[in-house]
């Protein structure tokens, strides 16, 4: 399975701001005797220059990985252009945070990354091995994260920044950083007792030096035979600033220890952070720029909100957005919107890679490619056929994350306008003779891929 998540990336601190830095979590999965990995690159915003300055400015890069085996094989190359507000770009030691998955049978793999700035075209890289699990081990690496909230009902879907794991989810970048204001720390450990047994869980807090700072109350907790996890939040509160790591200690039958690092900042990477992310009114322009705004909501908008904002005067129209998009806010009470923020970053995005028609000039988030693309983010991976020998131009796009789904788009006019005619996404409309439409030969090639 392969995942490409984060389309707009969440500032956080690095502790080495001039270089790349790249982690691996490692989950054991019986079926296939596969190993699943979460994947993380902090990009440091000193790596990056703007491309525009002032309000509404922004700074950009594309992200490119590629996992392949000792032998040379590739098991996954992807790459997705990022935006961030040039205003961050003043946090001392900021950075932005990529996340990427794969599954791997036993083996060592290498990860290579890659990062251009798209104002000087500067590219920065990193590399870091992967030992993919050979057997069950007794536990799974420890992800930690600075955030985590069940994942259920309405809210069972990831926010901008957010990964999946059971029946959580959180908060994840790496190694994370804590601040005075932000000091809880979770923490997700998969457990693979051979047999059902209750172990006894620790959770330590030690300096670089290995000095224990913090422990918990010694907790047991039921496992079944095969797997099980252990996870929960940590106030850290009063924890002076510096270097960590947090350790799990379950003990049982055998004893499973796993340690990751994270950073306790001071109160003036806060008071940064805070000056370069101002609380600011988006809705405060001209009617054509809200009219602007409005129009690419139709890819959200429920039943009750279609229809109403068209009449409204100018201060109705602000404050139907503002209500709009308050519904929506993951992090209410905050001066940003992630989801706010990701969306529009979509839109831009798709502006930038799916213009169509020519003198035309249709808008990429109106095409059918910009469309899937606001809606699920960048495709895991693309089969593209510009010069598709019988067939006529197509591209295939899939997506690995929830449910696996595939999209086919063709541009039957040959004038750069690809129109989705066949899905496995029942939400959206296939054409009945969308086999006739690609060839023979192009199906087989769709049906493997």
């Amino acid at each position: 399975m392969l995942v490409s998540l984060a389309l707009m990336a969440v500032p956080a601190v690095s502790a080495r701001p001039q270089s790349l830095e790249l982690a691996a979590v490692r989950y054991y999965r019986t079926s296939g005797a596969q190993t699943l990995v979460d994947a993380f690159c902090q990009v440091p915003f000193s790596l990056l220059d703007p491309i525009t300055q002032g309000t509404g400015g922004i700074a950009a890069y594309r992200f490119s990985v590629t996992v392949h085996d000792t032998a040379g094989t590739e098991l996954l190359a992807q790459s997705w252009q990022q935006t961030v507000p040039a205003r961050v770009l003043a946090v001392a030691r900021g950075s932005a945070v990529e996340h990427f998955t794969f599954a791997a049978r036993p083996g060592k793999y290498m990860i290579d990354v890659a990062v251009t700035d798209s104002a000087t075209g500067r590219v920065s890289r990193q590399r870091a091995d992967v030992q993919a699990y050979g057997s069950a081990p007794g536990g799974s690496d420890l992800l930690l994260a600075t955030g985590m909230r069940p994942a259920e009902g309405a809210d069972a879907a990831p926010a901008p920044g957010e990964i999946k794991k059971g029946a959580v989810l959180l908060q994840a970048s790496g190694r994370p950083v804590l601040t005075p204001q932000q000091a809880r720390l979770g923490y997700y450990l998969e457990l693979y007792p051979q047999r059902a047994e209750t172990a006894t869980v620790v959770v330590r807090v030690v300096t670089a030096q290995g000095a224990q700072v913090i422990a918990t109350p010694a907790e047991r907790i039921p496992f079944a035979a095969g797997g099980g996890v252990t996870r929960g939040m940590v106030d850290l509160a009063g924890l002076p600033p510096g270097d960590y790591r947090l350790e799990v200690v379950a003990a049982g039958a055998d004893s499973v220890v796993r340690t990751a690092a994270f950073r306790m900042a001071g109160f003036e990477t806060e008071a940064a952070i805070a000056d370069a992310t101002p609380a600011q009114d988006v809705f405060a322009g001209s009617e054509a720029r809200l009219d602007t705004l409005y129009l690419p909501l139709v890819y959200l908008m429920t039943a009750d909100e279609q229809g109403s904002y068209p009449s409204l005067t100018l201060e109705g129209k602000r404050r139907w957005l503002r209500v709009f998009w308050g519904k929506r806010d993951p992090t209410e009470g905050t001066p940003r919107n992630e989801a706010r923020e990701d969306f529009y970053a979509r839109i831009a995005e798709a502006n930038r890679r799916f213009r169509e028609g020519g003198s035309a000039q249709i808008p990429g988030w109106r095409t059918d490619r910009g469309r899937i693309f606001i809606k699920y983010g960048p495709p895991d991976e693309v089969l593209s056929r510009p010069q598709a020998g019988d067939s006529r131009p197509y591209e295939v796009w899939k997506f690995s994350r929830g449910r696996a789904l595939k999209y086919v788009f063709l541009d039957q006019t040959l004038f750069g306008n690809y129109a989705l005619i066949w899905t496995s996404d029942r939400r959206e409309a296939s054409r009945p003779n969308w086999q006739e439409l690609l060839g023979p030969e192009a199906v087989i090639e769709v049906e493997r891929f």
